[in-house]
């Protein structure tokens, strides 16, 4: 066996949905705390995990990641991330946000699930945090209950803070507060923008289809070449379709003119429902879009985290083009592209009607799950044709997962094999037998492999959870019509 080192192309090379560790339970699992909805289920009622709505802090060298359902993400270079536990006394909550203002750190979140929003104030990103209180409008009453999807500004030693949703809330609402004080307003709360069904891209529905509501969320803010774009989710979080709309203006609270294209929009394929995120700027000017993606596969809140770099035109319209296949951060697209998608697909097992084709047809709900008594599942992708493979991505289907009885998440323990394309195994093999990082969503490089099939085997666990695949994908050069290979019909 050749055990090969991982990450052979560049450094900083991603794909999305991003491979970030210590997934967490999702808002509406049975073992939350504090929430027991049976409702938004796509089947039995069970436990499953989810990253959405990230914002973002650029500090000294280092982006901060602040998604609902877990605490921090911490990077230095958007490519590789580690999970951080924030000092907070109380649980952070739905939709964080965090904005630096004269050398301070101010949190909050959405009180979605919990009591009153709060106001924390810290030294550091990660805290310890400072509880200073309930967020109090510019007469001292509470900003409740209409407080959705909180976003933090910071801009030249002022600080704004954006929230609100469209229509059930009233429309998205901002104030600037007080930076000695950052749970009180200066100036009363300003109402902003609310749901325009001119922009059909806001219209409530999977088609766009309901023209007379849609859910408009998800605000955040960024100031660029002077202006400041305020950043919107629209249309519903459940859809392929929720997508991100941005209004423009020359002061942190308007007025603002719309831009009637979206920033993010993409229905279709592993990547899809690229809504409530942010920007961030790094080390070398760049823009990140940072964004939500739907999944789906458990619950309608199931969810995943993608960025794509921001591109403005000369107008200063912004605009991303969202990807799911090996992207550098320094160096862009890399030219690689999926092969395994809806080709010929086998497995060692398959339990009810979760069949070995449906870990390769590029759809976030559906997947292949061994059958019970399988001690030793395999799953393979046959490409039709010979490639020089050099990227996987696997996206695990956790079939059992349940925190109150034990069975919890911990790192896939697996290999991967490669055949020619006579079916011989190649000496080549990827060994993941000591993994000690848990990936919900698994993406390695490696040196070029010339093969047809490649081969998942899922090595026994630790605790009892059981595997599956939603989604194999396996990146290669695209094959020239030029050249001559050997090719199954």
């Amino acid at each position: 066996m050749t055990i090969m080192k991982d990450a052979y192309l560049y450094k900083d090379v991603f794909c999305n949905p991003l491979s970030l560790p210590d997934y967490p339970a999702g808002i509406c699992a049975p073992s939350r705390i504090g929430h027991s909805d049976p409702g938004g289920f796509m089947g039995p009622v069970a436990d499953y995990r989810e990253l959405a709505d990230p914002e973002l802090l650029y500090d000294e060298g280092t982006w901060y990641m602040f998604p609902s359902s877990r605490q921090a993400y911490v990077s230095t270079d958007l490519a590789h991330w580690t999970y951080k536990k924030v000092a907070i006394e109380n649980d952070l909550g739905y939709a964080p946000s965090i904005a630096k203002v004269n050398g301070k750190y101010v949190l909050t979140s959405s009180v979605l699930f919990r009591g009153t929003p709060h106001i924390y104030v810290a030294e550091a990103p990660l805290g310890p945090y400072k509880d200073l209180g309930p967020v109090l409008d510019v007469d001292g009453t509470q900003i409740t209950p209409e407080y959705l999807d909180p976003s933090l500004f910071s801009d030249e030693g002022h600080l704004y803070l954006y929230w609100g949703c469209s229509p059930a809330g009233g429309g998205i609402f901002g104030l600037e507060l007080d930076t000695s004080s950052p749970n009180k307003a200066i100036c009363p709360k300003k109402k902003l923008i609310e749901f325009d069904p001119c922009n059909e891209f806001e219209r409530f529905g999977d088609h766009n289809e309901q023209g007379n509501m849609s859910w408009v969320e998800g605000v955040a803010m960024f100031r660029h070449n002077g202006e400041y774009y305020l950043q919107y989710a629209c249309n519903g979080t459940v859809f392929r379709r929720y997508a991100i709309g941005v209004y423009r203006g020359k002061t942190p609270l308007g007025p603002f003119i719309c831009q009637r294209t979206p920033v993010c929009l993409s229905p279709y394929g592993m990547v899809c429902g690229s809504g409530h995120g942010g920007w961030v700027q790094g080390k070398d000017g760049d823009v990140w879009q940072f964004y939500t993606c739907v999944c789906r596969r458990t619950h309608q809140f199931e969810r995943r985290i993608g960025m794509d770099k921001v591109r403005f035109d000369d107008n200063g319209d912004a605009h991303v083009q969202i990807t799911s296949t090996p992207q550098s951060v320094s160096q862009g697209d890399l030219g690689l592209v999926p092969v395994s998608v809806n080709k010929r697909v086998a497995a060692s097992s398959f339990e009810y009607a979760n069949y070995p084709a449906f870990a390769c047809d590029e759809c976030t709900h559906t997947w292949w799950a061994p059958a019970k008594d399988d001690a030793l599942p395999w799953i393979e992708v046959n490409c039709r044709a010979e490639y020089d493979f050099q990227a996987i991505q696997i996206c695990w289907a956790e079939l059992n997962l349940d925190f109150k009885s034990g069975i919890c998440p911990e790192p896939v323990r697996f290999l991967v094999s490669f055949f020619d394309v006579d079916g011989r195994q190649l000496e080549e093999t990827l060994s993941f037998e000591y993994n000690k990082v848990d990936n919900l969503i698994e993406y390695f490089t490696f040196k070029p492999v010339y093969a047809q099939t490649v081969r998942i085997t899922i090595l026994p666990s630790n605790n009892g959870i059981r595997h599956g695949v939603t989604e194999l994908t396996v990146f290669a050069r695209p094959i020239s019509p030029n050249v001559a290979r050997n090719f199954e019909l």
